[in-house]
């Protein structure tokens, strides 16, 4: 959780250092989140499956933003990605904490 945290901070920071935290902070949030998905969801909820599609995609949404941040382009496209960037990622870690909380899968 913590992770994602510097990944929302960075990408509304989202420039020079910061810029280059966001695409870490993905990077890792991208392996982390396959770790967890392949070795700690022995049995799935009903459910469960379209949900993590969703996070997965709104996720991966959110970090190819944060790449395209990092190359740059003009100050008005930058706002645009940097508003959709943290919608997605507040959207997948909603969806992370709802699983979490209420069924114990994260």
């Amino acid at each position: 959780m913590l992770l994602a945290l510097i990944f929302l901070v960075a990408v509304a920071k989202a420039s020079g250092v910061w810029a280059k935290v966001a695409a870490a902070a993905g990077a890792l949030l991208l392996l982390s989140g396959l770790y967890n998905f392949m070795t700690r969801m022995p049995g799935a909820p009903a459910g469960w499956h379209i949900v993590i599609g969703v996070k997965i995609l709104a996720g991966l949404h959110a970090i190819t933003l944060a790449f395209l941040i990092v190359f740059g382009a003009d100050a008005v496209r930058i706002a645009r990605w940097r508003k959709s960037a943290l919608g997605s990622a507040f959207f997948a870690s909603g969806i992370g904490v709802y699983y979490l909380i209420t069924r114990g899968v994260n």
